[in-house]
């Protein structure tokens, strides 16, 4: 396999990671994390506390419980499949993977992007009226 097919391979691998927005908040607050070292509970409040728009510790009963649990069994895998992090399923802990900086890059570049263009949407519309 050549170098380029490789590059590609990974590329895809961490943008197919990033379709999900529950992914996207693992990395957010994995990012922020004074340590870079989250507990799956924890990420489940986070996630749940962002979804519900209230404090994490607010977030609770079945929302906490949906977020848990698919971050358990399909979210975390998937991005430790990515590389993006390293999840310790016994120990229930994340921690950043070998691609854990390219995915922060790759985002927030592209949130700088989707800003601008929304920006220059808006500029055009009210230019119109």
């Amino acid at each position: 396999m050549s170098d380029t097919s490789e590059l590609e391979d990974a590329i895809s691998s961490l943008y197919h990671a990033f379709r999900a927005v529950r992914r996207r908040y693992v990395i957010q607050f994995l990012k922020e994390a004074a340590d870079q070292r989250l507990t799956t509970r924890e990420l489940a409040r986070k996630v749940a506390g962002a979804e519900l728009g209230v404090p994490e510790r607010q977030a609770t009963g079945e929302p906490y419980r949906n977020a848990y649990n698919a971050l358990s069994q399909t979210h975390l895998p998937t991005l430790s499949d990515a590389g993006i992090i390293i999840y310790d399923s016994e120990r229930q802990v994340v921690t950043p993977g070998i691609h854990f900086d390219v995915a922060t890059l790759l985002i927030d570049t592209n949130m700088s992007t989707v800003h601008v263009f929304s920006s220059l949407v808006e500029e055009s519309d009210r230019a119109r009226e």
